[in-house]
């Protein structure tokens, strides 16, 4: 297949498994669904992804758009830049429907669970990342362990979109900031 037409294919399969995962959740990601919602044959689905759960491990990746921490910005302007970018994610259906997704299959099936291991590795992660260079720099406390700060900048957002099933607003991106900034300075 050429190029043009793997890419016209590649986005038309990943729209089909966005609108799946938000329409029906994972039990509703199969190849002849995404066949029928995309357009693309079955054959052709199964030739450039034989493993669903690294087809929705590739949409969920390009999704987030991850990007290296800026090691121009000082460290406040970093969190608050990821809080913003989070948030605006989180607040996104289609982000939160392949998240949930994702978290989903890794309890029931060792494909999913071995994407979601990748996905969510500390040293991938754009948080971690912010973290350690907070603590380099000598913002973060060099004492604060990187993966209770992770969960401490990812849980708040998380319960209110997975539990009280609420937008993420300015002000809550503001009040997470500053209450990090607090609690992690030496």
């Amino acid at each position: 297949m050429s190029d043009a037409r793997y890419e016209r294919s590649r986005s038309a399969v990943h729209e089909a498994v966005c609108s799946v995962l938000v329409e029906q959740g994972l039990g509703g990601l199969t190849v002849d669904r995404l066949s029928a919602e995309s357009g693309i044959s079955r054959s052709t689905i199964y030739r450039n992804w034989p493993d669903m759960a690294a087809l929705a491990c590739e949409v969920f990746d390009e999704l987030v758009h991850r990007d290296d921490v800026s090691a121009e910005l000082d460290t406040a302007e970093t969190l608050r830049s990821y809080l913003v970018d989070y948030a605006r994610r989180l607040n996104d259906p289609t982000y939160l429907a392949v998240l949930v997704a994702l978290i989903d299959g890794s309890s029931r099936d060792a494909a999913f669970a071995d994407v979601h291991r990748r996905m969510f590795s500390q040293t991938r992660s754009r948080a971690g990342a912010l973290v350690r260079r907070g603590q380099q720099v000598g913002v973060i406390d060099p004492a604060r362990d990187v993966q209770q700060c992770v969960e401490d900048l990812v849980a708040p957002f998380l319960y209110r979109r997975l539990v009280t099933q609420t937008r993420i607003t300015p002000a809550h991106i503001a009040a997470l900031h500053a209450d990090l900034l607090g609690r992690w300075a030496r």
